[in-house]
């Protein structure tokens, strides 16, 4: 983002907080649904407490009410803690595991775009995003105070980094624990109704894109998930990140397709995508496809893009797939 664009958008969020002053001084008030009003409140300020956060210490409330989540990764941290926010981005609503739980939340678009009116109308008491998008934050913080989770680069491999910080910043670390402890749970007995199968089973992860095909590896979300399940790689895919290309993945040729044979493979498609289910029909006619040792087996299962994740709630739907197909599958 250049200077010359975050000063525009700058200038923008001060002209509509200046309205948002000027209507509360005239007492006119607007309702969107969602905010009660657009006026200032002047209660009282909240019980505070100072947590770190990527940018350093910050202030926050002991108990959030209107918390707002422009990043989808920081949203799904919130609900796995039991905390619905007000706002929060739209961007992958319809995945199965998010069904019944973010009807009422307002759409406040996704960071770097984020509509700053929406979030500014909502009155959030904390806002709760990563270090990924820090550019907005000097924005997002004249609103209200706004937690960065630190995350590296490499992005998806630290999503239990970034579910403990979204944790502490909220004030529910116990609660996260108690997540994580019943994640590991369910893998154990994942791994024990495996018995010696658990050894004996490679598994593949690729993606299918418009454009390409890609390879995931065991330092993204799935690999990680997998790794934590006992579940070995292909030695294309048992590789750290260096290297990786954009969205962690290594596309691949058609001519390589022998380096994503295994003994199963899940391949993520785009099922409700047009485009993404031409891709698809194409790869099932290659013959290079058909002579992959798990094609002509029968053990691809086409799943959907929660396996590239960033949540335990997407991490519980792995797993649910683990337990389909390795288990519930002849």
């Amino acid at each position: 983002m250049t200077k010359k664009v975050r000063r525009a958008i700058k200038l923008s969020l001060l002209g509509v907080i200046a309205l948002v002053v000027v209507s509360a001084c005239s007492g006119k008030s607007s309702h969107n649904g969602v905010a009660q009003s657009n006026t200032i409140s002047s209660s009282s300020p909240a019980a505070t407490r100072v947590v770190k956060s990527a940018v350093g210490e910050i202030r926050v409330p002991v108990k959030p009410q209107r918390v707002v989540t422009p990043s989808p990764c920081t949203m799904e941290s919130a609900l796995a803690l039991g905390v619905k926010p007000v706002g929060g981005s739209h961007w992958n609503w319809k995945q199965p595991y998010l069904q019944g739980k973010v009807e009422g939340i307002e759409d406040v678009g996704w960071i770097p775009n984020p509509s700053l009116e929406k979030i500014l109308a909502l009155k959030p008491d904390l806002i709760l995003d990563t270090v990924y998008h820090q550019q907005m934050y000097s924005l997002l913080s004249q609103i209200a105070p706004t937690f960065l989770a630190y995350e590296k680069p490499e992005g998806s491999r630290d999503w239990k980094e970034v579910f403990a910080q979204i944790a502490e910043a909220l004030g529910k670390t116990e609660v996260a624990k108690q997540v994580m402890a019943d994640y590991y749970a369910r893998l154990e007995k994942f791994k024990v109704q495996m018995s010696e199968r658990l050894k004996e089973t490679e598994v593949s992860v690729v993606a299918i894109y418009q454009d390409q095909i890609s390879l995931y590896m065991k330092a993204d979300f799935s690999g990680t998930i997998l790794e934590d399940a006992g579940l070995s790689r292909p030695p294309s895919q048992n590789l750290e990140r260096k290297g990786m290309l954009e969205k962690g993945s290594y596309a691949i040729s058609r001519e390589r397709f022998r380096d994503i044979d295994s003994d199963v493979m899940f391949l993520i498609t785009g099922d409700d995508d047009p485009v993404g289910q031409t891709r698809l029909k194409q790869l099932k006619a290659d013959p290079l496809w058909s002579q992959l040792k798990v094609v002509q087996q029968g053990k691809v299962y086409e799943v959907r893009d929660y396996w590239l994740g960033c949540s335990p709630l997407a991490a519980n739907t792995v797993i649910d797939d683990l337990f389909t197909y390795l288990l519930s599958k002849p």
